[in-house]
């Protein structure tokens, strides 16, 4: 780029400083030290003998480089970095208090820690709906599920190939929970073959690929498009269409624009309400063009446990439903409609 830069009498044009070649993304001799120590050290493979041990001594020079303008200019430029967590900011602002000896986890840094995790495998969770609250309208059908226990199976996507032997272990499985992170529309990631893909485009991928197994033929899926808070405001910079799946998203804004309200989807919905409706709406249409079922689909912001239990309440009900189809039968009154674009949650 300075080739092409034009010079004048007091130095070249654009963000550079005099005619030493430094710009906005130049750090002092001190930082780079540090940072090209640590990245022959993570070259070389020692990266797990140097840390932790080491950890809380380079904590202050961590938290000087994240706060330091150069890095910062590059963060701002995050989309362009395909490997750089979407968490690195959370822990990089909180990083002298991490590695502080006392440091306990809180829920919310637990949560965000899930994110880089390198674990591949399988684990689960019995648990059993709280009892409601005392009222004068008790419902007797949320008295009898709390004492039903479920079991959730939770499968990390990651290396979870066609030929995984685990899929054998999911024939009693009534309902398959695949999450989608709504804010990876313009993130990637190395695919099998080594190659930057879309990790949008690798989650359809992954989704045709389950739906389409025979160990869950005429089994329920609930798609959970999570990350919602994430995505609304990513959208309103980042445009859809990044990923190519998503090219033909045009949305009619109105002038009066709604909170992040996500109820508020048929008044003056925002554009990332509006994202989020077209986004059900693809994958909805691909489920049914590859099942000809009927794909449920719920709205959740991860770190808010509120929206959690919603989704997981509505796996409930889903699982209700399935048990009164038989009863009730399909017909042009069935509320189990197998509409593709119907999206009544």
């Amino acid at each position: 780029m300075r080739k092409n830069q034009s010079f004048n009498d007091s130095g070249p044009s654009g963000n550079t400083d005099g005619n030493d070649g430094k710009t906005i993304y130049s750090v002092c001799p001190r930082l780079k030290a540090f940072s090209d120590w640590l990245l022959k050290i993570m070259v070389s493979g020692n990266l797990e003998a140097v840390f932790p041990a080491a950890t809380r001594e380079y904590a202050p020079l961590i938290e000087e480089l994240w706060n330091n303008a150069a890095i910062q200019a590059t963060y701002d430029r995050r989309s362009e970095l395909e490997l750089l967590p979407i968490v690195a900011s959370y822990f990089l602002e909180r990083v002298v208090d991490i590695l502080r000896p006392d440091y306990e986890p809180s829920d919310v840094d637990i949560l965000y820690a899930e994110g880089v995790t390198s674990s591949n495998g399988l684990s689960f969770l019995d648990f059993s709906f709280p009892k409601p609250e005392p009222a004068f309208d008790i419902d007797t059908t949320d008295q009898h599920d709390s004492q039903i226990r479920y079991q959730l199976i939770r499968v990390q996507a990651r290396r979870f190939g066609e030929n995984c032997k685990w899929l054998e272990m999911f024939e009693d499985v009534r309902l398959v929970i695949f999450c989608v992170a709504l804010s990876d529309y313009d993130q990637f990631a190395v695919n099998g073959d080594g190659a930057f893909v879309n990790k949008m485009l690798l989650s359809k991928k992954f989704f045709e690929n389950i739906v389409t197994h025979p160990t869950f033929d005429q089994m329920d899926f609930l798609l959970i498009l999570n990350k919602f808070d994430l995505f609304e405001e990513k959208i309103e910079r980042v445009p859809l269409t990044q990923c190519d799946w998503f090219n033909d998203f045009c949305p009619v804004i109105s002038r009066q624009r709604s909170n992040s309200n996500i109820n508020n989807i048929n008044s003056n919905p925002s554009l990332g309400q509006l994202a989020f409706h077209y986004i059900a709406v693809k994958f909805k249409r691909l489920y049914s063009s590859l099942t000809d079922r009927k794909l449920y689909v719920a709205l959740v912001k991860g770190l808010e446990p509120v929206t959690v239990d919603e989704a997981l309440k509505y796996s409930r009900e889903i699982l209700k439903w399935d048990e009164e189809r038989p009863t009730f039968g399909l017909s042009e009154y069935s509320t189990y409609s197998t509409d593709a674009s119907s999206f009544s949650h």
